[in-house]
């Protein structure tokens, strides 16, 4: 009789641990139409992956759609695949999500324009129930190559670029990053963990950086840019003429700056690669542009 007495306990305790579920249903032949979501249900910041948790979408008070979740292994989570009835576009869908854990129910901030045939989240990009609502801002806080120290960085607006020195190997290389809290970064549909990925960047790499309510996919270009061998070269000022400092190198289209006791002489773009300051009386000057400087004395 124990053997008995114990699967009846496990079985009670199994059925009592989580409260009664709420009775929402859907009078489906009330409505002609229907919109679709591929969903992922998040609580207090953790998304819920129990078969007993429940969201309902609801207009005016009256029940239009209800689910629960289901896992999807390929992708590692929990979705709700949830249909909502209608009759007429534009109507207002509130949600209700049961967390079967804490037995409660909470109603949702957001809501949902209703559109007939309509259909929004995929597995990538699911639609975001949440209470409270989550981030939708896809921002990279700060990134770098483990075993690549650079001379310099540029960050724009969805780009990113390393400047390393000429003859640097640019093959299998580790990202280090960290992003907005909730954000995730992917590289070919595929997440990455920081410090513990190999990517080539031989050439340009195109990351993502999703957002927490996974609504914002943002791409991000990757490159690492070979710095060629930059010269100097130098021309004394006689009683005929002014000094001359002319810099050669593959910078096309980069400023170069000179100055001569803190104060900013001249800045030139080089073209055809060359850079040439002239009319240059004796003294001391520095050249630099970006990861580059080098004193210069002219006599």
């Amino acid at each position: 009789m124990k053997p008995l007495f114990c699967i009846l306990l496990a079985l009670f305790l199994t059925t009592t641990s989580y409260g009664q579920q709420p009775d929402w249903e859907v009078a489906e032949h009330d409505y002609e139409h229907t919109m679709s979501l591929v969903a992922f249900v998040n609580v207090d910041g953790r998304t819920l992956t129990s078969d007993q948790d429940r969201v309902a979408a609801f207009v005016d008070g009256v029940c239009r759609g209800v689910s629960k979740l289901t896992e999807v292994k390929s992708h590692q989570e929990h979705f709700a695949y949830l249909t909502v009835f209608g009759n007429t576009n534009n109507e207002l869908v509130n949600f209700k999500i049961y967390e079967a854990e804490n037995d409660r129910i909470l109603d949702v901030d957001q809501t949902l324009v209703f559109r007939i045939n309509a259909h929004s989240g995929n597995l990538l990009q699911p639609y975001s129930i949440a209470q409270p609502a989550l981030r939708a801002t896809a921002n990279i806080a700060s990134l770098g190559l483990a075993n690549i120290v650079p001379l310099g960085k540029t960050k724009e607006e969805g780009k990113i670029t390393f400047k390393v020195e000429n003859g640097t190997n640019l093959g299998e290389n580790t990202l280090e990053f960290e992003l907005e809290d909730g954000a995730q970064l992917f590289w070919n549909n595929q997440p990455l963990i920081s410090g513990d990925n190999s990517i080539d960047f031989s050439e340009p790499v195109t990351l993502h950086v999703r957002s927490e309510d996974r609504s914002v996919m943002q791409p991000w270009t990757v490159s690492v840019e070979l710095l060629g061998d930059i010269l100097v070269f130098r021309r004394n000022a006689t009683c005929f003429g002014g000094g001359a400092i002319k810099v050669t190198g593959n910078r096309e289209g980069q400023n170069f700056t000179l100055m001569r006791q803190g104060q900013v002489i001249s800045t030139r773009s080089m073209v055809n690669g060359e850079v040439l300051f002239e009319n240059l009386v004796q003294g001391n000057y520095l050249v630099s542009a970006e990861a580059f400087e080098k004193q210069v004395t002219v006599e």
